[in-house]
């Protein structure tokens, strides 16, 4: 059964149209690769169903709710929590205090609370604050030690651990995840791809799709393989099937090589 599903979706900026009728759709607890050439709309489309952008046309829907144009908050509290490939963390706020804006929409309390009631507010911050260092520490337990360091002064890898963790937070149903091991070395990348694997082990249903150009995550991690190209959707399938696609191979296997 599918979780989300995008009939139709499109945007268009002036007399470009960056996604272009793209069906689309992923069931629960699979993991979907989202590939293409740069400006294919990859991001776009991303951006669209996480709702940074409207629609010009099309719909998305979450477990059978259309979804399509709300707020990203909005979004975001019916289940779908994403990463971004340039880096989202404040850096001179810690590790810890980064993880804590994933929570922020969730922590339940009110500006009386926050003035009368400091008590409970303090209660329910470290809840969340334990909470979210445990789920840290399923990615890197070093860094439960380096809570209160600046983000700045984190690995580029662990940085990502915490932009993935604070998205978890959310428990969402649909995690995005827009090139997760750009910026890393071989050696990390392959830390990445067990790191995905791991949120598949801690959070079973939940749904996954990952744009990356890395085509050794594409081979190992996804199920399935999504190709865009001019912003239309160009194949889909396993990825064994996507080499042997001459429209695939044309537009961007053949290209990258």
């Amino acid at each position: 059964m599918a979780i989300l599903k995008t009939a139709g979706l499109s945007i268009n900026f002036g007399e470009l149209w960056a996604v272009n009728k793209v069906d689309f759709e992923i069931d629960y607890s699979q993991i979907v690769g989202l590939i293409g050439p740069n400006g294919s709309g990859k991001t776009t489309f991303l951006n669209i169903v996480s709702g940074i952008y409207g629609a010009t046309q099309g719909s998305v829907h979450l477990a059978e709710e259309e979804i399509t144009n709300l707020r990203p908050f909005e979004i975001y509290q019916r289940g779908i929590s994403r990463t971004y490939q340039s880096s989202r963390l404040c850096w001179d706020l810690s590790v810890a205090d980064n993880l804590l804006v994933g929570t922020y929409t969730s922590q339940g309390y009110s500006l009386f609370d926050a003035i009368f009631k400091p008590k409970k507010v303090n209660n329910i911050i470290y809840d969340y604050l334990q909470e979210s260092l445990d789920l840290l520490s399923y990615f890197n337990p070093d860094l439960i030690d380096k809570r209160y360091v600046l983000a700045k002064n984190i690995p580029h890898i662990d940085r990502r651990r915490i932009e993935i963790t604070r998205a978890m937070m959310g428990k969402p149903k649909v995690l995005l995840l827009d090139e997760p091991t750009a910026g890393l070395n071989d050696e990390e990348t392959m830390e990445m791809m067990d790191d995905i694997r791991k949120i598949k082990e801690k959070m079973q249903d939940i749904a996954i799709i990952i744009i990356e150009h890395d085509m050794k995550v594409m081979e190992e991690v996804p199920e399935r393989i999504v190709v865009f190209n001019a912003g239309a959707k160009i194949f889909e399938g396993v990825y064994d099937e996507m080499l042997q696609d001459k429209g695939v191979v044309d537009a961007y296997i053949g290209g990258a090589q």
